[in-house]
């Protein structure tokens, strides 16, 4: 499918879109209605809609969110990696800044950062790069890789409209040349199963696999997999590609209606519940089955401790 070049102003079809900044894919009035990603959609079902909301550009109010280094580090991987220029949202410290050599601790480096943050750039420190070129490497040494897993169009953004009035937006990091099969690249602590598992359903990746599966199939495009490229932030960079399997992107698939529905409910009515919100009164807590077997256990046997 040929890609359309962003001309800045409101989209008001649905396409496949290149040169949109990440900044501007992430504003709610990107489109001629108001849009909404997946990051939306994991926080409503994550948290609540209160929470969704407070760090969405739909909330006036909202503060800057303080810039991570794990997510500096996994833009600067995605740029490199994808061969694209990353000086429009990332930057590399200086040998020295006001005559003075890389020092964060400094008054001088700290107001630096803090400009380039402000202009929304995503700060490298050298430590930093040093571990991007380990990663790098890694992702260049894998298997899949090598045969091509990343050889796609990198940065597009998938745009279409819900049935209910709004845009949806999805950007994976790749978009398959021909064969359908969608790839994400992760920056992880670990890619030892359990923990891919655990990220996978704390971050709500199924859903944002889901998200990208619908736009693809919503654009007339070929969608046949999903796969997670992970690859470790500290050495040894280890690399690890695992595909989410049809009835779990199904699971995301159902969890974003739920939360579209409870997006399109919240924004027609401006209200934004949180957890408990729709309780006036108290409400009993059940505590974790496991918690009460081992108490039972312990009183039942008077047991000093248990494992």
């Amino acid at each position: 499918m040929q890609s359309i070049p962003w001309d800045g102003k409101p989209i008001t079809r649905p396409g496949l879109y290149r040169n949109i900044p990440l900044a501007d894919y992430h504003r709610h009035d990107l489109c001629d209605a108001v849009s909404v990603s997946s990051t939306m959609f994991r926080n409503i079902i994550r948290r609540s809609p209160a929470h969704a909301f407070t760090n969405s550009s739909l909330n006036p109010k909202r503060g800057k969110e303080p810039q991570s280094e794990a997510m500096a580090l996994g833009r600067f991987v995605h740029k490199a990696v994808a061969g694209e220029p990353f000086d429009d949202d990332c930057v590399l410290c200086p040998p020295e800044v006001g005559g003075k050599p890389y020092n964060m601790r400094l008054k001088v480096w700290q107001d630096w950062k803090a400009e380039q943050e402000a202009a929304g750039k995503c700060v490298i420190t050298p430590s930093m790069a040093e571990r991007a070129k380990g990663m790098i490497l890694a992702l260049g040494k894998f298997p899949l890789v090598q045969q091509g897993m990343l050889g796609g169009s990198p940065e597009r953004s998938l745009i279409w409209k819900d049935k209910r009035g709004f845009w949806k937006k999805a950007r994976p990091d790749e978009i398959p040349n021909d064969s359908g099969d969608f790839v994400d690249l992760k920056s992880t602590n670990s890619v030892l199963y359990r923990d891919t598992q655990h990220s996978i359903i704390e971050y709500g990746y199924v859903q944002q696999a889901a998200l990208v599966v619908e736009g693809a199939r919503a654009l007339v495009m070929t969608a046949s997999s999903f796969t997670l490229l992970w690859v470790e932030s500290e050495k040894p960079h280890c690399v690890r590609a695992q595909t989410l399997k049809d009835d779990d992107l199904a699971r995301g698939h159902g969890l974003n209606e739920l939360a579209a529905e409870t997006f399109w409910q919240c924004y027609q009515s401006g209200e934004w519940p949180g957890p408990g919100d729709d309780r006036a009164d108290a409400e009993y807590v059940d505590l974790p089955d496991w918690w009460r077997k081992s108490v039972d256990d312990r009183i039942k046997y008077q047991l000093r401790e248990t494992a």
